[in-house]
C-alpha cells in the first residue's frame, strides 16, 4: 500500500481524494468508537474475582513467576476494545494495533520492551521479505508475463480461459498480495470481455488497446489500496461502469460473471498455499512461535496449503463454469490473438525481469527444500525462512539490472508500496496475544470451556471454521485472525488439546479467515470484481454461498487429512 502524498499547494487537494463513507458505515464506525470503550470497561468490572486463581490452575511456580495474573482483567478489556474497533473499523486498523504499546506499559501489565517485542517478530520480517520480492516482480512486470503465459498455454475457449485466469491468479497470489494480483489480472480479463462484447454487437474492435473500462477499474483499485478503503473501490467502480455503459453495452453474461468471480475468488484461494500468501497465514505462524514455541516451516505449510488451494481452485472452476454460470458461447474468435498481442507488448524478457525471475525461483526452492536439507544434516538455524526472505530482498537492492545506468533490481522508491499498515496490524495482534499468555487469560478462557470436552472434534472444528468464515465476510481477514487466534488457542488448551495439538483449532481458524466470497466488502478482490460492472450483488451472493460451503468442508478435510499426519496431531484430548 502506498504512503499518502502530502499536497501543500492546496488545502483542498487531500480532501478531493477522500471518499466519504456511506451513512451506514459512518454509523457503524461511530457505534464502535463509542461502544468499544464502554464494553471494555464493563468487561473489566464483571470479570470474576477468582479469574486469576482459575488461570493459575495447573501451572508450575516457575511459570507463574514469569506471569502477571493481576493484569488479566486489563488484557480482557483491551481485547474487547481492540476486537470491536477492528470489526467496526472505528479508527484505522493499524492505529488500533498501537493500543497495546500504550496501554499495557502504562498500566504495568508488562514492560514497554516486553510489549513492543512482537512488533518485530521474525515472521513479520518473513512477510516483509516476501512482499519486497513481490514488489520487484511488479516493478519489472514479471507477474504480468507469468499470468499471460499461463492463460495463453491453457487455451482461449470460455471454460479454458476461466481456468487459465484462475490458475494464473491463484499462483501469483501465493507470492503477491491478493489485491495487487486482482488489480493486475482484472484488466486482462476485462479486455477479453470487451472483445466478446464488441463481437456480439458486430462492432469493429481494436484488440491492441486496453479498453477504457479495464483501465478505469485498475486505476480505481490502485487508488483505493492507498487508504485500504474497500468502499472506494466499489463506489469508483460503479462510477466507472456507469461511464462505460454510455459508451458501449456491458456484456452481461454467465461467461463474464464466471470470469470476473473466478479472478476474484482465486486471488483469495491461491493465497492459502503459502505462509506469505495472506496475512492470516503469517499471523498464525507468528502467534504459534511467539506464544507456544511452535515453529511451522515454509515447506511444511505448503504441504498443507498447496493441496488445499489446488483442490479449491479445481472445485471452484467446476462450480463457476458448469453449475452456476456455464458460458453461453463455445468459442471466442480472436481471443488467442488478444492474449498474444498483450504478450507481444511486453517485448522480450529484459535483464531485470530475468534476474528477478531467477531470484524468485531461488527463493521458492530455498523456502521449500533448505529446512529439510538442514534437518537431514542435523543443522539448526532458527528463523531460516526469514533469513532466506530477507537475504533475497537484500540481493534485490544489490544486483544491478543495468550496470551502465546504475539501475538495480529494487530501489527504495518502490518500498513505499510495502503494506506498512498490515505490518503494524500484525504487531498489534501478536502483542495482544502475547499478553493473553503473559497474564493467564488464555488459561482462564480454556478452563471456562472445559465442559465442551464431550463434543466430537468434528463438531468443534465445524463451529470454529463456520464462525470465523462468517465474521470475515464483514470484517478484515487479518483483524479477524488477530482477534480470534488467541481466544481459539485458549479454547484448545482448555479442551485438552495442548502443545502441538493446538494446531487442530488454530489452522482452520486462520484458513477460514481468508475464505470470504459472498460480499463485495469481504475482500478487496471481491470489491474490484463488483466494481467492474460485470457482477451483480445477487451473482456474488449466489456463488459466494456455495464457495463458503465448499470452503468450510475443504478446510476441515485438509486439517484432518493432511495437517494431522504432517504435524503428528492427536484427535482426542489429553487427560
Amino acid at each position: 500500500m502506498s504512503i499518502p502524498t502530502l499536497h501543500t499547494s492546496s488545502s483542498h487537494a487531500a480532501a478531493d481524494d477522500y471518499v466519504a463513507p456511506s451513512r451506514t458505515v459512518h454509523l457503524v464506525r461511530m457505534a464502535g468508537l463509542l461502544g468499544g470503550p464502554l464494553l471494555a470497561v464493563l468487561v473489566y468490572f464483571i470479570m470474576p474475582d477468582n479469574a486469576a486463581d482459575i488461570a493459575a490452575q495447573g501451572l508450575s511456580d516457575d511459570k507463574l513467576s514469569t506471569m502477571n495474573l493481576d493484569g488479566l482483567p486489563i488484557v480482557a478489556a483491551v481485547a474487547i476494545l481492540m476486537g470491536i474497533w477492528w470489526m467496526t473499523e472505528a479508527i484505522p486498523l493499524a492505529a488500533t494495533a498501537l493500543i497495546p504499546m500504550v496501554v499495557f506499559p502504562a498500566l504495568q501489565v508488562d514492560s514497554f520492551s516486553g510489549t513492543a517485542g512482537p512488533y518485530a517478530s521474525d515472521t513479520i520480517y518473513l512477510f516483509m521479505g516476501g512482499f519486497i520480492l513481490a514488489l520487484a516482480m511488479q516493478r519489472w512486470n514479471l507477474h504480468r508475463r507469468i499470468a499471460l503465459t499461463v492463460v495463453n498455454m491453457v487455451g482461449t475457449k470460455p471454460r479454458q480461459l476461466v481456468a487459465g485466469f484462475m490458475i494464473a491468479t491463484g499462483f501469483l497470489s501465493m507470492w503477491v498480495s491478493n489485491t495487487a494480483t486482482a488489480v493486475m489480472m482484472l484488466p486482462i480479463g476485462m479486455s477479453v470481455l470487451q472483445l466478446v462484447s464488441q463481437l456480439e454487437g458486430s462492432r469493429q474492435a481494436d484488440s491492441e488497446d486496453l479498453p477504457a473500462d479495464a483501465e478505469s477499474v485498475s486505476g480505481t483499485a490502485r487508488d483505493a489500496t492507498k487508504g485500504g478503503v474497500v468502499a472506494a473501490i466499489v463506489q469508483k467502480g460503479k462510477d466507472a461502469s456507469e461511464t462505460i455503459s454510455k459508451q458501449t453495452q456491458l456484456y452481461h453474461s454467465k461467461f463474464a460473471i464466471s470470469l470476473m468471480l473466478g479472478i476474484a475468488y482465486s486471488a483469495s484461494i491461491g493465497s492459502l498455499g503459502t505462509i506469505i500468501g495472506t496475512p492470516p497465514n503469517s499471523l498464525l505462524v507468528a502467534y504459534l512461535k511467539e506464544n507456544h514455541d511452535i515453529s511451522i516451516g515454509f515447506g511444511q505449510w505448503m504441504l498443507v496449503g498447496v493441496p488445499l488451494a489446488v483442490t479449491f481452485l479445481a472445485i471452484g472452476w467446476f462450480l463457476l463454469t458448469y453449475v452456476l454460470f456455464p458460458p453461453e458461447i463455445s468459442e471466442i474468435p480472436g481471443g488467442k490473438k488478444l492474449i498474444r498481442s498483450e504478450l507481444k507488448k511486453l517485448g522480450p524478457m529484459g535483464s531485470g525481469e530475468l534476474l528477478v525471475g531467477i531470484l524468485f525461483v531461488a527463493a521458492a526452492i530455498l523456502w521449500v527444500f533448505l529446512p529439510f536439507f538442514l534437518k537431514f544434516f542435523g543443522i539448526q538455524i532458527k528463523g531460516i525462512d526469514t533469513i532466506i526472505g530477507m537475504g533475497i530482498s537484500l540481493l534485490l537492492f544489490i544486483i544491478p539490472a543495468d550496470p551502465k545506468r546504475g539501475v538495480r533490481l529494487m530501489n527504495w522508491e518502490s518500498m513505499k508500496d510495502l503494506p506498512w499498515d498490515i505490518i503494524l496490524l500484525f504487531g498489534g495482534g501478536l502483542a495482544l496475544s502475547g499478553q493473553f499468555s503473559h497474564t493467564g487469560l488464555s488459561n482462564w478462557v480454556g478452563h471456562s470451556v472445559e465442559q465442551l470436552r464431550t463434543l466430537p472434534i468434528i463438531v468443534i472444528l465445524f463451529a470454529i471454521t463456520a464462525l470465523v468464515l462468517a465474521l470475515t465476510e464483514l470484517t478484515s481477514n487479518t483483524a479477524t485472525a488477530a482477534a480470534f487466534l488467541p481466544i481459539i488457542g485458549g479454547v484448545a488448551i482448555g479442551l485438552g488439546y495442548g502443545d502441538m495439538n493446538i494446531l487442530l483449532f488454530v489452522i482452520p481458524a486462520a484458513l477460514a479467515a481468508t475464505c470470504a466470497f459472498m460480499l463485495p466488502v469481504a475482500t478487496p478482490p471481491n470489491a474490484i470484481a463488483y466494481g467492474s460492472g460485470y457482477v451483480r450483488i445477487v451473482d456474488m451472493i449466489k456463488a459466494g454461498f456455495w464457495f463458503n460451503v465448499v470452503g468450510i468442508f475443504l478446510v476441515m478435510g485438509t486439517v484432518l487429512a493432511l495437517a494431522v499426519p504432517i504435524f503428528g496431531l492427536a484427535l482426542t484430548p489429553s487427560v
